[in-house]
């Protein structure tokens, strides 16, 4: 456009503010589009405007109107034709490049579905490319089964003179008058051993004392009674003393115990730094609140099995350390049930590295999942063994905010699945130890883990974990070189093929446990004898010789060294005691002349007989079906029979026996 073409906007200009005025803008803006021989449809519409300009005002303004009207119906009219012009010459053109290049657009069209089934791989997690590989490998496996495998080698390595000098000594603690100037390292191994081999008397335990150690450590004190160990704690020096370990202390870790202490001695422990009373079923909430007074330093604490503990245990822990303490066990206290207030008092624990809750039936994925949020940055090793309502979504939670996560315990958990697997193996990139005992996992989903994670692992447990079978068996050959500790038991589609392999392969394994392993021949077993692996669990191997030290648990404290009946079997003990109680008074109580008699008293105790046959019966079935029966407190017997109304009532029934048979 020209600069002639703009309009002056000068404030010169003349405005228009009159009708005559106003018509004689519009006929020079007539005769200009008349000049470039724009076609708008109103070139004659000028001699009509002069002849109007001398009508009347009415007659003007209706003719400005319908010539208004005109114009807009005159542009609508030109704006759909351009739109029509356009679209169709793009139709024409589009039509001409989709012939002109078909042939192209085909292998386009190839292309994108290529890429997009690359997308759709590169979607997939690593654990699911792993399952579908494991899956794909199947018929590879069934041709290579039946390969020879070299037979093992590599032979045993001798144990150290250290080793051999502490069994030992062990063996002969009764000789050992002094252990001054020995090492506290050296003290906790041969107090483990001596643990062993049940020898912890107080006579131990005085040796352990002397000479002011840091650390006294004794993880069997079944024998110690309340005035030994009150004797223990008044004799050490108090306040060199930073680790504690008084595992199995259970009779004489007492109110009255802890109370006598504490009038002794009121600064308690000052310096004490951890402290274990694993098996301690006798410690109530107020002894705990009196040492945690006292132990302003504790870092770690293991209570594990204490059955008297109450929810108002976890709150004196969290008040008390919920800023400092970085360990804490309560597996297996079935006294601390689900209050309001749990979920808050675990959450009050802001630096934990290590979780026990093993066992308690008040442990959800509600209960833990704010804590797993917002307070498990630093947490190494978690145990929620036989917490028996954690289902995947709790799982999901560990492993999107666990990233330390290095010892895992995740025992006997029905509701798991693979999916459980895939959490972990794409969230703990650190795990070192996983057990698995229990689940109902697919040989294809350990497989997959274990070729995701299981380059890092130094110990796996797979106790009883019925679909372990020949993919996990390639899968640890293949993948696991750094593993240590292996437990096997009860996995019964392996093979000794199987099993070769991974003993073949696994040069790092230090101990294996084959338990419920009737798969092998006599052969193999003698194979096995020269094997450089501790191999328990078979036959001619030994139960106890490498338990204490070839096959940690997760942080050495989240499972129980009790084991745990049913209640089946505790019924059956309560019924043989109380028949042998009440036997006494139904022998000799009849002459051998009197048939008659006698035999009145066979049919009775053949009936008494059968009624507790049927009771069991009973009982069996009522496991079978319903399971929930036996989950209650393990240590309810001793709450019963322990007690002073226990105890009053088998003191009665005693002085009713002996009464009838003073009678007789």
């Amino acid at each position: 456009m020209n600069s002639s073409d703009i309009p002056n906007d000068s404030r010169g200009n003349r405005r228009i503010i009159s009708d005559e005025e106003a018509i004689e803008a519009l006929f020079m803006v007539a005769n200009e589009v008349d000049n470039r021989d724009l076609p708008l449809g109103f070139q004659n519409h000028d001699v009509e405007m002069e002849e109007r300009k001398s009508t009347d005002s009415d007659d003007y303004e209706a003719y400005l109107a319908n010539w208004q009207r005109q114009w807009a119906e005159e542009q609508a009219a030109r704006q759909r034709r351009r739109h029509y012009e356009v679209s169709r010459n793009y139709n024409v053109a589009r039509n001409f490049a989709l012939q002109l290049h078909s042939d192209q657009n085909l292998k386009i069209v190839e292309k994108t579905e290529e890429e997009e089934v690359v997308i759709r791989d590169e979607e997939k997690s690593e654990f699911q490319r792993a399952k579908e590989s494991i899956k794909k490998r199947r018929e590879d496996l069934s041709t290579t089964s039946d390969m020879m495998i070299d037979p093992m080698t590599v032979l045993r390595k001798a144990p150290t003179l250290v080793e051999l000098s502490a069994r030992v000594l062990a063996q002969n603690i009764v000789a050992i008058k002094s252990l001054k100037l020995v090492p506290d390292h050296l003290r906790k191994k041969l107090s483990y051993l001596v643990s062993g081999f049940g020898k912890v008397d107080t006579r131990l335990m005085e040796l352990l004392i002397e000479d002011s150690p840091s650390e006294i450590c004794a993880k069997n004190c079944v024998e110690l009674k309340e005035d030994d160990l009150l004797k223990i704690f008044c004799d050490c020096d108090r306040v060199s003393l930073k680790v504690l370990i008084l595992d199995l202390c259970g009779r004489a870790m007492t109110d009255y115990t802890i109370n006598e202490f504490f009038k002794r001695a009121p600064n308690g422990f000052p310096s004490l730094t951890t402290l274990s009373l694993q098996g301690a079923f006798c410690l109530t909430d107020n002894a705990l609140l009196l040492i945690s007074n006292s132990s302003p330093l504790l870092q770690f604490i293991n209570l594990t099995e204490c059955s008297l503990l109450t929810y108002r245990a976890l709150k004196i822990l969290a008040d008390k350390f919920g800023s400092s303490l970085r360990g804490l066990s309560i597996g297996g206290c079935q006294g601390i049930k689900w209050y309001k207030g749990f979920s808050s008092s675990l959450y009050k624990f802001e630096k934990l590295n290590y979780l026990s809750v093993a066992g308690l039936d008040s442990v959800n994925d509600g209960v833990v999942r704010t804590f797993f949020t917002f307070r498990s940055s630093n947490l190494t090793d978690l145990s929620l063994a036989n917490c028996n309502e954690v289902t995947d979504d709790c799982i999901w939670h560990i492993g999107r905010y666990c990233k330390k996560l290095e010892a895992l315990d995740i025992t006997d958990l029905d509701k798991l699945t693979d999916k459980a697997l895939e959490f972990i193996a794409e969230g703990c990139k650190y795990l070192r130890s996983l057990k698995l005992t229990s689940n109902g996992f697919s040989d294809e989903g350990i497989a997959a883990f274990l070729e995701v994670s299981g380059d890092s692992l130094n110990e796996l447990c797979l106790n009883k974990v019925r679909n372990v079978g020949p993919h996990t068996a390639f899968s640890l050959a293949e993948v696991c070189k750094r593993l240590q500790f292996l437990d096997l038991s009860w996995c019964r589609r392996l093979t000794q093929e199987d099993l070769r392999r991974i003993l073949r392969c696994c040069t790092s394994l230090r101990s294996l446990k084959l338990f419920g392993w009737t798969q092998v021949d006599d052969t193999f077993l003698e194979e096995l004898s020269r094997s450089h692996v501790h191999i328990t669990g078979l036959k001619m191997t030994s139960l106890y010789a490498h338990l204490d030290n070839f096959y940690p648990s997760v942080a050495g404290s989240s499972r129980p060294m009790m084991g745990r009946f049913t209640t089946s079997w505790k019924l059956l003990a309560i019924s043989l005691s109380v028949l042998a109680v009440l036997s006494p008074l139904y022998i000799d109580r009849l002459s051998e002349e009197d048939l008659e008699e006698e035999e009145e008293l066979f049919g009775f105790m053949f009936s008494l007989s059968l009624l507790l046959l049927l009771l069991i019966l009973a009982i069996v079935l009522s496991l079978y079906c319903d399971p929930s029966l036996t989950r209650f407190d393990p240590y309810w017997i001793h709450r019963l029979c322990g007690s002073f109304g226990g105890l009053l009532v088998i003191l009665i029934l005693l002085v009713f026996v002996l009464i009838c048979k003073a009678s007789d």
